[in-house]
């Protein structure tokens, strides 16, 4: 990264995180100079936690789960997923709850209730009690308009109906706008997963809060099977 552009980052975290974000940034950057370092905020949200109302309804927008043929006019462009994704994940049970402006697809997250993988390194598992929520995404026109959170919070209705206790997630500890914003939507930090990678060899741990959410990481296998 340019040394001007990483100063101005900085600059911007002070300012609006404080110090302590600027020391944590600066800390794991230096980490993944010798090795991947990660690490995960593990959160959960209830319907009880949403206290916002608007958070479940966005007006002029359709929100629903979707299969596999309505997301396929949309794959390889600049959603950020292949028809390939879709199908393997939806093989695995996964499902994907999206938000329409008319024929347009403005938003999406993906759900699932299985161990899935983080990268192509990292599996997480999680207790299945909780639906798990993550690869969501805003289309670039639409951003700024809440529909991440809408979307996030009308799934977390649906499978609360279907009787999970709620949704499960993470954010990137570094990642201090998108924690800020979940945490106004509602979520819960629990805890902290760190994982480091070295080559071939991976080690984790989990702080002792994501015990009671069996939240943990552990290298995903090497033929990527889960």
């Amino acid at each position: 990264m340019n040394v001007v552009r990483w100063a101005d980052e900085l600059k911007k975290t002070f300012h609006t995180y404080g110090p302590g974000a600027v020391l944590q940034d600066v800390g794991w950057r230096a980490v993944n100079k010798v090795a991947s370092a990660q690490v995960l905020r593990g959160m959960t949200v209830r319907v009880s936690d949403v206290q916002d109302p608007t958070l479940f309804d966005a007006p002029g927008f359709e929100g629903r789960f979707v299969g596999a043929d309505e997301l396929e006019p949309y794959a390889a462009g600049a959603h950020e997923f292949t028809s390939e994704f879709v199908k393997s994940a939806m093989a695995h049970g996964d499902r994907c709850y999206a938000i329409f402006d008319g024929d347009k697809l403005a938003s999406y997250g993906w759900y699932s209730n299985r161990p899935t993988p983080v990268d192509d390194h990292l599996l997480l598992h999680f207790d299945p009690a909780y639906t798990y929520m993550y690869k969501g995404f805003t289309a670039k026109a639409y951003r700024g308009k809440r529909l991440h959170a809408v979307g996030m919070c009308r799934a977390l209705r649906a499978v609360t109906d279907e009787g999970k206790k709620g949704l499960i997630s993470w954010v990137y500890s570094n990642n201090f706008a998108s924690l800020r914003s979940t945490e106004r939507m509602g979520y819960r930090i629990f805890g902290s997963a760190f994982a480091v990678r070295a080559g071939s060899h991976v080690a984790s741990y989990a702080t002792p809060g994501c015990r009671e959410y069996g939240f943990w990481l552990e290298k995903l296998p090497v033929d990527g099977a889960v």
